[in-house]
């Protein structure tokens, strides 16, 4: 019970420190050193996982895409490649309103860490020309910026469920997400665009001459992707592809000085500073051990689920790592004696409270960023989510109790 209380406690320190101005990956890191200290795990431990950050293949991973993705960004904004693709597609599609969720949408499926650095720029530019506030555009961008890790088979949070569940099927939970994510769209919409009142417009140049361009336009974003899921070399390796599409558009003047100038060290040192918080969190074993405890003594559908909610929900937000829940709450389920239909009801609540925590929670890499690139606060873009995060709760809540009673 120490860890759990020590752990809630320190967590405020975040908003307390970025209240005092304190930049966020500044804010995080230092949690996490005061975590370390007070958690009870002792302070070899705590190293442990302070080095375990850079000694991990996955961590180096993260931080590697991360610092990536922030240049590739970077050098499509100076070279205008941003600006080429918002026009065209206004030319094709029409509607801003709908080029402002399709953007973050379809970075979506790019399903690597800090994906929202690519689509920020977008959403910031278009939120500015049809007037809306920064909190609002920082919330849309994060709303339909993680429609796909719920659809998407080769999802992080997907591919782990079969791994610790041999006989689950994916496509039957894809199926059950898709229930969600309707649900997220439709309250996205409602919440944060339906408000807007724009002209119509009409999409008259959409031609074959400008498709043509935007695809070639988008494709320093997916060259990579198509790259990495042919032959699997990683991300951060199959991203030089993307810069070289980059440097053959742009005006090639300069590239090398600003590729450097691109990297966005605030977003490394909150990237790191996540990570870190994140495997300290992991190394508190007697917390971990007291919400198995609660677990096993729940022995119907309702208390079982309030338990995975409260677990599930908590250790997203704690870590702002979807997996990192997931992986404490999938061996729970894994212990039940229920139908095979019921796992999988079970999974979906477990999964969408994982993302539900992780989604509102500062150490969420894509919040993180999105808020720095354009430059809003953390407390004004809950504020923002002030009906959103409730609402998102109850339909998780509701479509888990209707699926138990006809499945």
């Amino acid at each position: 019970m120490y860890q759990l209380i020590a752990l809630v406690l320190t967590f405020m320190l975040i908003p307390i420190l970025i209240k005092f101005k304190v930049k966020l990956g500044y804010a995080i890191l230092t949690t996490a050193m005061v975590l370390g200290m007070v958690s009870g795990i002792g302070i070899s431990s705590f190293f442990n996982a302070v080095s375990g950050v850079f000694t991990s293949s996955s961590s180096q991973n993260t931080i590697l895409v991360v610092t990536m993705v922030s240049i590739l960004g970077g050098v499509m904004k100076h070279y205008g490649i941003l600006d080429v693709i918002v026009d065209t597609m206004q030319k094709v599609i029409g509607s801003k309103r709908n080029i402002i969720t399709i953007i973050p949408a379809m970075v979506g499926f790019l399903t690597i860490p800090g994906g929202a650095i690519l689509s920020a720029p977008f959403v910031n530019r278009i939120g500015e020309e049809i007037e809306l506030s920064p909190p609002r555009r920082a919330a849309i961008n994060l709303v339909f910026r993680h429609l796909a890790m719920f659809l998407l088979p080769f999802s992080t949070s997907i591919i782990i469920v079969p791994t610790i569940l041999p006989d689950f099927s994916i496509p039957f939970l894809i199926l059950l997400n898709s229930v969600f994510v309707a649900g997220i769209v439709i309250t996205g919409y409602i919440m944060f665009l339906r408000d807007i009142r724009l002209e119509q417009v009409e999409a008259k140049e959409r031609n074959l001459r400008n498709i043509l361009k935007l695809a070639l336009y988008i494709s320093p974003i997916y060259v990579c992707v198509i790259i990495t899921g042919i032959t699997g070399i990683p991300f951060y390796l199959t991203m030089f592809s993307s810069l070289l599409i980059v440097y053959i558009l742009g005006n090639k003047k300069d590239f090398l000085t600003t590729m450097v100038k691109s990297i966005n060290y605030k977003i490394v040192i909150t990237v790191t500073s996540v990570l870190i918080m994140q495997s300290t969190i992991m190394k508190m074993t007697d917390m971990l051990e007291i919400f198995n405890n609660i677990f096993q003594a729940s022995d119907n559908f309702f208390t079982i689920a309030l338990v995975l909610l409260i677990t599930s929900t908590f250790f997203g937000f704690m870590t702002g790592y979807k997996v990192a829940a997931l992986a404490i709450t999938l061996p729970l389920i894994a212990q039940l004696n229920v139908s095979y239909e019921m796992i999988h009801v079970y999974v979906y609540i477990a999964t969408g409270c994982a993302f539900i925590g992780y989604f509102f929670s500062p150490l969420h890499l894509c919040q993180a960023f999105t808020v720095q690139i354009m430059n809003v606060s953390t407390l004004d873009l809950y504020k923002e989510y002030r009906l959103y995060a409730p609402i998102l709760i109850l339909i998780l809540v509701i479509s888990a109790f209707v699926f138990s009673l006809v499945l």
